[in-house]
């Protein structure tokens, strides 16, 4: 069996997911189709107009970017893509040809250099001695070289406003030096939905198995809202694992009186107070109409 989902990494739950028999191709077009417009539906039409859309290489497809082109093209919309894409001869050669001064140096989600200590730094660890500090990341360009290099257009085929873009690492001792493809995506919110069922089928029948994923998924969505609507501190960022053990596996009760309902959860566990927040938070939601 092969999952094809969709994330909002804004909060880390599923916005749609499909479920192919294993005979299916990674890259069938017609299905990245499918989940992206399940996924953009799934959003609240406020929020449709403002978005960023990544995939893996998986997803590098003429018909899928060719979507993504018109969907940015659309008045009053605005969207943004990035997609993973093959190191392949001629983006190896591309690479190749780029002179030293071409990479600049790459910056984090806050727009901070990335860069890790040297081993030989000094004991200050807020100085700023260039020789501290390793960068560990740079990014270039390629499409100027493969669209008008010695070997002609090699992106004809593609939207004229689509930019490639190669990012290289300082590679951790013991790595292998080689080109490889990154593939982009929330890590956290695809571990969550392993830890949710995800990819542990139970049955050989692909009917019975799209009704498991759809139960994974609906769990996944119902973990992720839970985390961003009543837990605080290192809860808020925990995985389901940990979720069972420190929340949803307490023993409590939920009473009725004087027109109120109270949680009472056993006085030895060792976290009372999330729960009980968490429930306040929980009950002061206001309903739906």
């Amino acid at each position: 069996m092969r999952p094809l989902l969709g994330y909002c990494d804004n909060t880390a739950e599923p916005l749609a997911g499909m479920l192919r028999p294993g005979s299916a191709g990674s890259n069938t077009a017609a299905d990245h189709l499918a989940v992206l417009d399940a996924a953009i539906t799934a959003l609240p039409p406020g929020f449709r107009r403002r978005l960023m859309v990544t995939c893996d290489g998986a997803g590098a497809s003429h018909d899928l970017i060719t979507r993504l082109d018109k969907l940015a093209a659309r008045p009053g919309y605005q969207l943004i893509c990035s997609v993973g894409w093959e190191l392949g001869a001629r983006e190896r050669a591309a690479i190749a040809a780029f002179p030293a001064r071409a990479w600049q140096i790459a910056v984090d989600a806050r727009g901070e250099i990335r860069e890790r200590r040297a081993d030989q730094a000094c004991s200050d660890p807020e100085c700023a001695h260039r020789r501290c500090w390793i960068e560990e990341a740079h990014v270039t360009e390629l499409a100027s070289l493969l669209r008008e290099g010695p070997a002609g257009d090699q992106l004809s085929g593609w939207p004229a406003a689509m930019r490639v873009f190669a990012r290289r690492e300082r590679p951790h001792p013991g790595a292998q030096l080689t080109l490889f493809e990154a593939r982009d995506g929330d890590e956290d919110a695809i571990r969550t939905g392993k830890d949710c069922g995800i990819g542990k089928y139970p049955s050989t029948s692909l009917a019975m198995n799209k009704a498991w994923q759809a139960a994974a998924l609906t769990a996944a969505a119902l973990l992720a809202w839970l985390r961003l609507l009543a837990l605080d501190g290192p809860l808020a960022r925990a995985g389901p694992k940990t979720l069972r053990d420190r929340v949803l596996h307490v023993a409590a009760r939920l009473t009725r009186g004087g027109r109120q309902r109270q949680l009472k959860v056993q006085a030895s566990w060792p976290w009372p107070t999330d729960i009980v927040t968490a429930w306040h938070r929980i009950s002061a939601l206001p309903h739906a109409p």
